[in-house]
């Protein structure tokens, strides 16, 4: 068995872990503590180190290497052109395609790329380089390393939500090779937001974060039921009294599928191909009605990203809600 090395997703309101043994992948859920995470920032990391050494601990967590998937809204991810140059003129140059993007120091960012492709002229020689290049805050990923590393873990590797799809969708084009060159999307239902990333085929081409999720139904249920949204999440769990049914969260349903319209929409209109698939993911998945309501509004065909699984993690329990954390993994085993 190749190295094993453990997904790891940190959202708002959870941990998500998948590792694989001798006994099979294994994908552990965490909910974190209200208010643990202010606009991504953690509150209390320490109390973070401790969900996850106990973690660790109590499901007998053996690998100890870690590939963290940084969400969307703690990363700045494009598309980048450059002229040719070696891997150390990148380095020197590539804080410079963020400067319109970071308002602070540059200097304050790490910053990492993978080539997309790297076009010839005619006497063979590069003509320029297709990069997708990454930032990330120094002291977010000191901070994300530092949990991990006081909880038993050891931060190998850390990559965008954006390429964390790209390694679900190579994976199962390897298998599936027929099917490269489909215009696709991933929607990710979260807890305080909605993200939407286009790929062709295993290509990365655009995407757009919605503020807008789960907790907007758990903040209708409250002011339905009169209650706080600790216990509205409870009854949108539960499903108490059928409120996941009531026009209240019918409502946040509608609107949630014309705001995932629009992004669609938009791509089709800027782009030759309309989107020909979509993959549903995230704990939005794991709402049947929320579900149902998404598959009637687009004509597309649409999937959980369960379809683009490896076969032997298709079969497991709320595969969906792991998208990330099993896409780590996979990040991981293909060092």
């Amino acid at each position: 068995m190749a190295t094993s090395y453990v997904g790891v997703d940190i959202g708002t309101g959870s941990v998500k872990i998948a590792y694989r043994d001798a006994r099979g992948v294994h994908l552990i859920f965490k909910a974190l503590p209200e208010n643990m995470m202010d606009e991504d920032d953690l509150v209390a990391p320490e109390t973070l180190v401790s969900i996850i050494a106990d973690l660790r601990k109590q499901e007998n967590i053996k690998p100890k290497d870690v590939v963290l998937v940084l969400g969307d809204s703690v990363t700045f991810f494009r598309h980048v052109t450059l002229p040719p140059m070696s891997d150390a003129e990148l380095k020197l140059n590539l804080p410079y395609e963020f400067r319109d993007y970071i308002d602070e120091d540059l200097g304050n960012y790490v910053y990492d790329y993978a080539v997309d492709e790297v076009p010839l002229d005619e006497e063979g020689k590069p003509e320029r380089l297709e990069l997708f290049a990454a930032a990330v805050s120094k002291k977010l990923l000191d901070e994300r390393a530092s949990i991990l590393s006081k909880a038993g873990f050891r931060l190998k590797i850390a990559i965008p939500s954006q390429m964390a799809y790209t390694r679900l969708l190579l994976d199962y084009l390897e298998r599936n090779p027929l099917e490269d060159g489909l215009h696709q999307v991933f929607i990710d239902i979260g807890y305080e937001r909605v993200s939407v990333h286009l790929f062709h085929g295993a290509k990365f081409k655009a995407s757009k974060t919605i503020d807008f999720g789960v907790r907007d139904l758990d903040m209708a249920i409250a002011d339905l039921k009169g209650v706080d949204r600790h216990v509205a999440s409870t009854y949108k769990d539960t499903n108490f009294e059928g409120v996941l049914d009531s026009p209240e969260c019918e409502a946040i349903y509608d609107r949630l599928c014309f705001e995932i319209n629009k992004v669609i929409n938009f791509y089709n209109f800027s782009n030759a191909d309309d989107v020909e698939r979509m993959y549903l993911m995230g704990g939005g998945v794991e709402i049947p009605q929320l579900l149902d309501v998404v598959v009637r509004s687009f004509p597309i065909p649409l999937e959980t990203v369960v379809m683009v699984m490896p076969p032997d993690i298709q079969q497991l329990e709320k595969t969906a809600s792991f998208g990330l954390a099993i896409a780590g993994m996979l990040e991981g085993e293909a060092v």
